[in-house]
């Protein structure tokens, strides 16, 4: 090895390794691709050196905008990607990563890096199934599948935000975010606290965003969200009705969906105290599943008596990013904490699927 030069041991690990290796020069043309991106490309012997990435790897980009893809803004921006995940026309699925290449301050290139995850997708695809066996009927399912979330970017100074993608079951996944982190805290202890019940957060999660709608955007749309979205006190409070009027949801479990967007200074003043805890905590993994199913983030969790930890990573919006812990008694929360041993981290790998109408 020491003899080899450094294209010699290059070709040689790009060629035994299972993972998509491409490198793109300082124009995005495509200079090198292994043989695992030719076989996720359907690309044979063409000469594909010096062409354009968008043409080279059609079967992974969606036909849009060039300018506006992920690739784009990696090179643009010097910022390596978050992770995501494409389908290939031979329906494998492909955890994708890309980082700007370097010389000192210059960006020269791009490197993309994929994985092969088809049998984890499959695998959470059968998980999925069995979840929906679960659920009180087929109309709750279909209302999740089909409430769209969308991905985006948020500029500071026009505070406007870009959709960058679209989840058009992301109702469906982020209830199931909801329901495997609270199964991750119960794990470690957080339903042995006194008003932390299983049965009243289970149900509080499936139904709270029963009422919930969206308006209908596509990728690229740049649209001011206090004037398009709705105010979630509005779906919270629909959802509320619908769980008790159809679902004969438990009083105390509507209680949480009705309030779960409220302020806590906004809450009545008959509000029960002996629901502020599960209340806490509701709104604390509705947060976290809504970074995690939109965003991808990772996060680390903890529980100590009726404290929660939380340390988030990846958060496009830094104000999030630490760590910090809820005390879900007294409501006080402390920033910049050092996590307990014996913390668990959850990934938007280990919990969302494939994102369907993300551009690479």
């Amino acid at each position: 090895m020491r003899d080899m030069t450094v294209e010699e041991l290059w070709g040689c690990l790009s060629s035994t390794t299972d993972n998509i290796l491409v490198i793109l020069d300082d124009q995005l043309r495509v200079q090198f691709l292994n043989d695992a991106a030719k076989s996720a490309l359907h690309i044979g012997e063409m000469d594909y050196v010096n062409q354009d990435y968008f043409d080279v790897m059609s079967t992974l980009i969606l036909p849009n905008d060039r300018d506006a893809t992920i690739i784009s803004k990696v090179f643009t921006s010097g910022e390596p990607s978050a992770e995501f995940i494409r389908k290939s026309p031979d329906e494998r699925y492909f955890s994708i990563n890309a980082a700007p290449m370097k010389a000192g301050s210059n960006i020269i290139g791009v490197l993309i890096v994929g994985a092969d995850i088809t049998d984890y997708i499959h695998i959470q695809e059968e998980l999925d199934r069995a979840f929906s066996l679960t659920l009180p009927d087929t109309k709750i399912e279909f209302k999740l599948k089909t409430t769209i979330e969308y991905q985006d970017e948020f500029n500071p100074d026009t505070q406007k935000i870009r959709i960058t993608g679209r989840m058009l079951d992301g109702g469906y996944r982020h209830v199931v975010n909801c329901l495997r982190i609270f199964s991750i805290l119960r794990s470690m202890g957080v339903t042995k606290v006194i008003g932390i019940d299983k049965t009243l957060m289970t149900q509080a999660f499936i139904f709270h965003d029963l009422g919930k709608t969206q308006p209908i955007l596509q990728v690229g749309d740049e649209v001011d969200p206090a004037l398009l979205f709705e105010d979630g006190k509005l779906h919270a409070a629909r959802s509320a009705e619908l769980a008790r009027g159809y679902y004969d949801v438990e009083e105390d479990a509507v209680t949480l969906i009705k309030y779960h967007h409220h302020r806590e200074t906004e809450l009545p003043s008959d509000f029960p105290w002996r629901l502020i805890p599960a209340w806490r905590l509701f709104q604390l993994i509705d947060g976290i599943s809504a970074a995690i199913t939109r965003v991808g983030i990772a996060v680390e969790l903890n529980v100590f008596d009726c404290v929660v930890q939380v340390n988030e990573i990846n958060n496009p919006r830094p104000q999030y990013n630490g760590t910090r812990q809820i005390d879900l008694y007294s409501g006080q929360v402390t920033y910049g904490i050092d996590m307990l041993p014996g913390s668990v981290w959850v990934s938007g790998k280990c919990i969302t699927k494939y994102t369907r109408g993300q551009m690479i």
